[in-house]
């Protein structure tokens, strides 16, 4: 009883010493796996073992609680109990080609997603579907920073046209 009593207060010193960060969970397109979106960073995790199925529930969109140390994540679900999970990859969404003198290569036939000269993707923000729907190869484009509004951190301006979107720059 009193290694138990120890073990779970010690659990519990653990939590409490971590480096909580929170973030928003996105679609993974994979049962197995989960994405976590934190400022300019993106996780790629797994259960831990790994399942063909998720452990945890993790709906897009949805505000999450995290720490990641070394190739260790601990995810803390709706009721606060602690998650152990593995980093499968992190991956720094900075653009770092930001000005004028893009052009589209791609457009998605929906308007909301982009791929530029560059081969940088980018996802559009659906308040803007109604003009980006429009644009097409071969326009000109300048990306610049913004200030992050429903997770989109830069704007996309169709020169050619004078419209601009905000953007999230998708690596891959």
């Amino acid at each position: 009883m009193a290694t138990s009593l120890a073990l779970a207060l010690g659990a519990d010193r653990l939590a409490a010493d971590r480096t909580w960060q929170t973030g928003i969970w996105r679609d993974s397109g994979d049962a197995r796996t989960y994405v976590i979106v934190a400022g300019m960073v993106r996780f790629q995790l797994e259960d831990v073992p790994p399942a063909d199925t998720r452990a945890l529930e993790a709906p897009a969109g949805a505000s999450v609680k995290f720490a990641v140390e070394g190739s260790r994540a601990f995810v803390l679900d709706r009721r606060s109990v602690e998650h152990e999970m593995r980093v499968l990859r992190t991956v720094d969404l900075n653009y770092t080609a930001t000005g004028a003198g893009h052009f589209i290569k791609t457009m998605a036939i929906d308007g909301l997603r982009v791929t530029l000269d560059d081969n940088s993707v980018w996802d559009l923000d659906p308040r803007s579907q109604f003009f980006t729907i429009e644009w097409r190869p071969f326009e000109g484009i300048s990306v610049r920073r913004s200030d992050s509004e429903e997770n989109f951190n830069y704007e996309i301006d169709n020169v050619d046209r004078d419209e601009g979107a905000l953007a999230r720059y998708t690596p891959p």
